[in-house]
Parts: C-alpha cells; sequence; structure tokens
C-alpha cells in the first residue's frame, strides 16, 4: 500500500464523517427511534427558548469544545439548535463556536506549547502533521490544511510552529464555513427524514477531506517531522 493511501486510511476526519453519516443513515431508516429523537428535541425546546440567551452562549461553547477536543462532537447538538433558533442562527451560532475554538486551540500551541499539544492530540499525531503545519504560509496551503486535518488538531499545530496569526485567523474564518453550512443542512435533511441529501453530503464532505490531504500529500510529501525536530 503507498504512503498517500495510508495516510487517506487512517485520517481521523474521514472516519468521524463516515461513522456520523452511518449513524444519520441508520437512524432515518428506523423511523421509531427517528420519532422518539424529535419528540426529545421539542421537549427540550420550550425550556431553551425560555432562556433563550443562555441556551445560544451554552451551544456555541459546547461547538467551540468539540473543536478543541476530538472526542467531543457537536454533531448531536445541531438538530435541537434548529429546531430551537432555526437554520440561519444555526449556521452563525456553529460558525462562531467553531472559531472560537479554532482560537482557543491556537493559543494553546502558540503559548502553552509543545507538552501541552502532545497531550491533547498525541505525540504520535504531532509528528505525523508538524511538517505540514510548517509549510502553511500563506492563506492557500493553510486553507488546504484546515480542510484536510481535523481542525482541533490544525489549530493546535498552527499555534504550535507559530504560523502568522492574521493569515491563521483569515483561514481559519474561510474553512469553518462550509463545514457549518454543511452540518446545518445535514442536520435539516435529518430532521426531515431526506436521506438523499445526508447521502450527498456526507460524501461530499469525505471527499473535499480527501481532496485536502490528497493536496497535502502531493504537495509536500508523506507528513513527518523535520528531521531537527524529531524525538530520540
Amino acid at each position: 500500500m503507498s504512503s498517500g493511501r495510508s495516510v487517506l486510511l487512517e485520517h481521523h476526519r474521514l472516519r468521524g464523517i463516515a461513522v456520523l453519516l452511518i449513524l444519520a443513515v441508520l437512524l432515518v431508516l428506523a423511523q421509531p427511534m427517528h420519532t422518539w429523537l424529535l419528540s426529545l428535541f421539542e421537549m427540550a425546546e420550550a425550556p431553551i427558548r425560555e432562556r433563550s440567551t443562555w441556551g445560544m452562549i451554552v451551544f456555541v461553547l459546547l461547538v467551540a469544545l468539540s473543536a478543541m477536543v476530538a472526542f467531543v462532537s457537536s454533531a448531536v447538538f445541531v438538530p435541537v439548535a434548529i429546531t430551537v433558533w432555526g437554520a440561519t442562527a444555526c449556521v452563525a451560532l456553529l460558525w462562531v463556536g467553531w472559531f472560537a475554538g479554532g482560537l482557543a486551540a491556537y493559543g494553546v500551541g502558540r503559548f502553552i506549547g509543545r507538552p501541552a499539544v502532545e497531550r491533547l492530540v498525541g505525540a504520535g499525531t504531532l509528528g505525523r502533521y508538524e511538517g505540514w503545519a510548517r509549510s502553511g504560509k500563506s492563506l492557500v496551503p493553510m486553507l488546504i490544511f484546515l480542510l484536510g486535518i481535523p481542525s482541533d488538531m490544525a489549530c493546535y499545530l498552527f499555534g504550535l510552529v507559530r504560523c502568522r496569526f492574521i493569515l491563521f485567523v483569515s483561514a481559519l474564518a474561510v474553512a469553518e464555513v462550509p463545514y457549518a453550512v454543511g452540518a446545518v443542512y445535514l442536520g435539516t435533511s435529518f430532521l426531515e427524514r431526506r436521506l438523499v441529501p445526508i447521502l450527498v453530503l456526507g460524501v461530499g464532505g469525505a471527499l473535499l477531506s480527501a481532496w485536502a490531504l490528497h493536496r497535502l500529500h502531493v504537495r509536500h510529501g508523506p507528513s513527518r517531522l523535520p528531521a531537527d525536530l524529531q524525538h530520540t
């Protein structure tokens, strides 16, 4: 197996998209389970509306946390947010949360440093992708990196290698837009039990991520630490 294919097969974002897609399809096909979930969303709607401002703040904080910690997913919150605030507001809240989480992750990498990043993303992951992060010295390569690598890893790494902050902010702001729009459209399709859009969006997101990762591999070769930074 080629090294490029190996990287694709072990890619975290692709696995995550595949798992979420399979779960969404199964829940849509299982009508009793889907109906039960809709009833839960409706039960949650009234108390959240009563404290709408606090609900938005908590939602943004949870989304920000999902942008910093790999095992926390914002996908489970999106259908509730759509039910309560509508699709347009949900896109904006998702974008704000992911953007804030990305800034916080960049800050951890830049100001706390390597020991914290190794604990959060793992030394092996850091070794695979740090060389690519160091090559992100203009907007387009940084965008491709953010689209190809899960945002929690990418933002920690950009902070660790001290990428220019203004370029990082610009790339992060743009990169989160398609995922926010896609997540809300996917959530709306799930609520309405529309299977085709779910499949199209899931496959499209996976292809976008795979394309970005492939471009990184073609441009820079296999991901690895620079020789002077490898651990002995």
